[in-house]
């Protein structure tokens, strides 16, 4: 008897006359067009935190602004989640974290910095900012740029 023998199978393998991609070379202006062109792009994390701001001035676009942040009433957190619930909306801990990355915003600290009146959810003035909560606001916009961190606009 003759013994079968099952076909032997292969990996196809380049021919020798195929133009080879040549191999990258990453020098550092390439590096730092990557590295622009992600910032540009954003990374998937300032991509969701922008989603999170972007939430806010959906439900409140009277109060939340990216362009010209103004300062919010104090106990702004508690009007929005009173809201939150008379709305039906969920995603109470994701509204807490927009907010806190709204009011430490470079933008919003520089608002607030300047003084004049707070704002309500409706965008009505409501108080305004004291002379310590300024001054607090410019220790804090200090001590930022004395770290070197970017803050968003």
């Amino acid at each position: 008897m003759e013994e079968q023998k099952r076909p032997v199978l292969s990996l196809k393998r380049p021919t020798t006359g195929a133009a080879a991609k040549p191999p990258r070379n990453t020098d550092s202006a390439e590096k730092a067009a990557h590295a622009g062109a992600g910032a540009a792009a954003g990374t998937k994390r300032s991509r969701y935190n922008r989603k999170k701001l972007e939430l806010l001035i959906t439900h409140w676009p009277a109060a939340f602004s990216l362009d010209a942040p103004r300062p919010l009433v104090l106990g702004a957190a508690g009007l929005i989640a009173a809201d939150m619930r008379a709305r039906g909306i969920t995603g109470g801990g994701r509204v807490r974290a927009a907010i806190a990355m709204y009011t430490r915003r470079t933008s919003y600290l520089k608002a607030l910095a300047a003084g004049g009146a707070r704002y309500n959810l409706a965008g009505d003035p409501a108080g305004e900012v004291t002379a310590e909560q300024q001054q607090r606001a410019l220790d804090t916009l200090a001590a930022t740029k004395k770290k070197g961190v970017s803050g968003c606009a």
